[in-house]
């Protein structure tokens, strides 16, 4: 006989310590606040479908998407198709007892986006495939999560938001957004142009004149080791913006 356990039952839910804290239900009906696992699955159709058995299986959690090629169609509009859809398997999951995880899904990013500014493709790399430095990438961005954050907020089945998928971006050493940004990170790091050359074994006059390694191992490696720090420095900042939007509005 399996002993008896709680379900969760649709709550706020507040992070204290390393857990969830929620509402639950015990078989013979007593409620309590307690820590809760979530434990589910994305993230396409037929978790939709079937949000409302997932309790009797032992889930309590889905994770879905949309990104901002469904909310802008066209530099000129927007679109609340995607948006209501996700409203309406909250609803569904509140009445069930189903939590949400919203991923924003940037790697979405819109057709015509692309082709007004072909540069952002110039400079993809990874999963994500368009220039995560442009200030036009980032307008497109901003203006997607301005839109779709008041909309979805305070939906009783919102669990969290997930920032983006598979997050790898490599970008390219030719970006021009990237290359300001990698010499100031060689500065700030190093402090002046002999302390480059001396680990880099390079002979440079100025910091303006460090290229911007390719990231492969054919590079010099000092030089590498620099490239993949900063890369993964300037990525966190991208995804640290996306978080003080999304906390601005909700």
């Amino acid at each position: 006989d399996w002993p008896e356990a709680p379900k969760f039952a649709t709550s706020a839910v507040e992070i204290r310590g390393p857990s969830f804290i929620a509402d639950v239900r015990w078989p013979d009906g007593r409620g309590e606040r307690r820590p809760v696992f979530f434990i589910g699955m994305g993230h396409f159709g037929q978790v939709r479908r079937d949000v409302d058995v997932f309790p009797d299986y032992g889930f309590n959690i889905i994770q879905i998407e949309f990104g901002p090629n469904s909310v802008l169609p066209t530099e000129d509009s927007y679109s609340d198709a995607a948006i209501n859809g996700f409203r309406s398997v909250c609803e569904r999951a509140a009445r069930a007892g189903v939590k949400v995880n919203l991923l924003i899904s940037p790697h979405y990013f819109p057709d015509w986006a692309l082709a007004k500014w072909p540069h952002l493709r110039d400079c993809r790399g990874g999963f994500i495939r368009f220039c995560v430095h442009a200030p036009e990438s980032r307008a497109v961005l901003e203006k997607y999560l301005r839109y779709t954050i008041p909309r979805i907020r305070g939906l009783d089945a919102l669990h969290s938001i997930c920032l983006s998928n598979e997050p790898v971006s490599t970008g390219s050493a030719d970006d021009p957004f990237r290359l300001p940004l990698w010499r100031e990170y060689i500065k700030r790091k190093h402090g002046s142009i002999e302390a480059v050359n001396a680990i880099y074994g390079t002979n440079y006059r100025s910091f303006e004149e460090v290229p911007h390694p390719r990231l492969a191992f054919e590079e010099n490696l000092a030089a590498l080791y620099d490239a993949v720090r900063f890369n993964q420095e300037r990525f966190s900042e991208w995804h640290a913006w996306l978080v003080g939007i999304i906390h601005e509005l909700a």
